[in-house]
């Protein structure tokens, strides 16, 4: 009989809930006759998606039926493949092109990530761009992983400053998507007051938190 994990039987129910797309689908609660090459498939992406925490399980089969809504939507194998990679990096980036308005949980998402890392680091939030992991500033890192929204950063600090100052190649690994649409983000931003006045009032409310932490810690 078949044995799948707990995880492994959430990754393929989400599968099958983004495979069946606008029809009618049931959760799958019986895997015992599951065919033994999607048991594989669904155990390297289990594997997979369990090594890379940054990523959103629903998102990494979303991305696909979304970037491709007239395709057929592809078999399980396609999602232990490169392809299934870029194809989420790129719905990622096409997320962060819509209105900001539209991004409240997501930058929500991030300043809370962004607090906890200080926290963790010792750290106040105004030093948090300045950071570093080793040779790269950490905010580099988290962007390039998809942990945080460039709307998060715009009271944090001079990000175009910032970005002037580091090399070309680095930029192009790390942050090419904020350094090439890093005037459209700011422009939308300045351009929103519920996006300044909802980003704002969250930095001052991460900002506080930090710095209580950080004197309770002491």
């Amino acid at each position: 009989m078949i044995q799948l994990s707990d995880s492994e039987k959430i990754i393929y129910n989400l599968y099958l809930k983004h495979s069946r797309k606008g029809q009618g689908y049931r959760l799958r609660k019986d895997f015992s006759d599951l065919d033994q090459d999607i048991c594989t498939s669904v155990a390297k992406i289990t594997k997979f998606l369990n090594s890379y925490s940054h990523i959103d399980w629903n998102e990494f089969f979303e991305s696909y039926g979304e970037l491709h809504p007239n395709e057929k939507y592809p078999n399980i194998n396609f999602f232990t493949s490169r392809l299934a990679i870029k194809n989420y990096s790129l719905y990622k980036k096409q997320k962060e092109s819509r209105d900001p308005e539209k991004q409240f949980d997501e930058i929500k998402s991030s300043m809370r990530f962004i607090g906890l890392f200080c926290i963790e680091n010792k750290i106040e939030l105004k030093k948090y761009l300045f950071h570093k992991t080793g040779y790269m500033y950490s905010w580099m890192n988290h962007y390039r992983e998809h942990r945080i929204n460039p709307y998060a950063l715009m009271e944090l600090g001079d990000i175009v400053s910032i970005l002037d100052n580091i090399e070309s190649d680095v930029k192009m690994l790390f942050a090419s998507n904020l350094d090439k649409n890093l005037i459209a983000f700011k422009t939308r931003y300045q351009n929103s007051d519920k996006t300044k006045n909802y980003v704002k009032q969250l930095t001052a409310t991460i900002e506080n938190f930090v710095k209580k932490e950080l004197t309770n810690s002491k």
